[in-house]
């Protein structure tokens, strides 16, 4: 799998993410008992970000090609690496236990095309439902349901699947973005590329009656249906758009992750020059238009796209091609930048509210919080990250890696 920003990126993956900078508060407690109230007043005080740099522990190798790792609402501390070629494996106790389910005979795999996204039913440990997304032979980008027998089972049911979405992806083989997961609201979110090629020569982005370069709401427990739209979607009462739209203006949203406080930190592919990531609050997130293709980053890219009177909703942290001739900081150089998450888990209390990004071209990850971003940490061949039940935060490469990401004092 290939990851590149370029429109002429071809051979392995594209997984080119744009980061964005977004100031985070950090949660402090109140302390129970005045014998404890030092200890907790010190564990909570933030480790300064300038100061801060990200550690790895392989946890498990042995993968092929995994593109993210996830967990799954059961009670079993289970881990899930979503391989590209359309297998998902369980991991318990950092050793590989098995394949929870197999789809590649369903699978169009290679270059940024295959199994690309993965989410459990927040209500899993009832209803047994989880969606994947993949690309299938003619391109097209499906999302589909699945059952587990139970809520431990060691295996989804390959015969249950459930066709849920179609998007018709004609013309290339880039740009299908693909990952997907439930917001707060309960209703399941899905990122889709342009529709690949260079510069989104049709304008799907921008167009409303195109799926294409989407951020996608939809509900996927709708009786009757295998989804709706609902009609708090920005289009849902329109007679021309597509009312599954939630967000345009994305060119290629591989990894992108909700905030417990309901932000939604977009990581989109760059073109030429730039990568970005977007951090957008709930609240405001309706309709909101993410520029691509009348900008990159914080650039214009097509001026002949841009429209009068259209609101375009800029990065929070912008990272450049330092190939660009754009004159790139060292450390803001990047050319494939992988979206991640912010860090709420409870090992490392002062780094909670720290988000965590990385590049797979550079092989590097970094930690930002508060308009700060570190010095970079090495971890080649970075694809996804995810976190577990207790959002502890994990990275996977596609060389075959499981790590466990942490935090420290330089």
């Amino acid at each position: 799998m290939r990851l590149s920003g370029r429109s002429v990126a071809a051979a392995m993956v594209a997984l080119v993410v744009a980061v964005g900078a977004c100031a985070v508060s950090v949660a402090s407690s109140a302390p129970t008992s005045s014998r404890t109230s030092a200890v907790t007043r010190a564990a909570v005080v933030p480790l300064p970000i300038a100061r801060t740099r990200l550690t790895t522990t392989l946890v498990a190798s042995g993968f092929v090609a995994p593109v993210l790792v996830t967990s799954a609402p059961d009670g079993t501390g289970r881990l899930f690496v979503v391989e590209q070629a359309g297998r998902i494996r369980t991991v318990v106790g950092g050793a590989i236990r098995g394949t929870y389910l197999d789809i590649r005979s369903r699978v169009n795999s290679g270059g940024e095309r295959g199994m690309l996204g993965l989410a459990f039913a927040p209500d899993f440990a009832t209803s047994h439902l989880l969606w994947v997304t993949y690309t299938r032979p003619d391109g097209a980008l499906v999302l589909a349901r699945y059952t587990a027998s139970s809520t431990t089972s060691s295996t989804a049911r390959a015969s249950s699947a459930t066709t849920v979405l179609v998007v018709p992806h004609p013309g290339h083989a880039n740009h299908n973005g693909g990952y997907i997961g439930f917001g707060p609201d309960g209703f399941l979110y899905l990122g889709t590329g342009d529709g690949g090629g260079g510069g989104d020569q049709p304008n799907n982005a921008q167009s409303t009656r195109s799926l294409l370069g989407k951020m996608l709401r939809i509900n996927v427990r709708c009786a009757g249906h295998a989804y709706c739209s609902p009609s708090t979607n920005p289009f849902a009462a329109s007679a021309t758009a597509r009312h599954e739209i939630w967000m345009t203006g994305l060119r290629n949203p591989w990894r992108w992750s909700f905030d417990t406080n309901g932000t939604q930190w977009i990581g989109d592919v760059g073109q030429h020059a730039y990568e970005e990531i977007n951090a957008v609050p709930a609240a405001s997130a309706k309709g909101r238009n993410l520029g691509w293709s009348c900008r990159e980053g914080l650039h214009i890219y097509n001026a002949a796209r841009c429209r009068v009177g259209t609101v375009y909703t800029a990065p929070v942290l912008e990272f450049c091609h330092p190939d660009s001739g754009a004159g790139c900081p060292a450390n803001l150089g990047a050319e494939a930048i992988i979206g991640g998450f912010v860090y709420r888990g409870a090992t490392f209390p002062a780094s909670r509210g720290t988000y965590v990004l990385g590049d797979y071209v550079t092989g590097r990850i970094w930690a930002y919080r508060s308009g700060v971003l570190t010095a970079a940490t090495s971890l080649p061949g970075v694809s996804g990250f995810g976190v577990d039940r207790h959002r502890e935060l994990y990275a996977v490469t596609l060389g075959g890696g499981l790590y466990r990401i942490g935090f420290r004092s330089s």
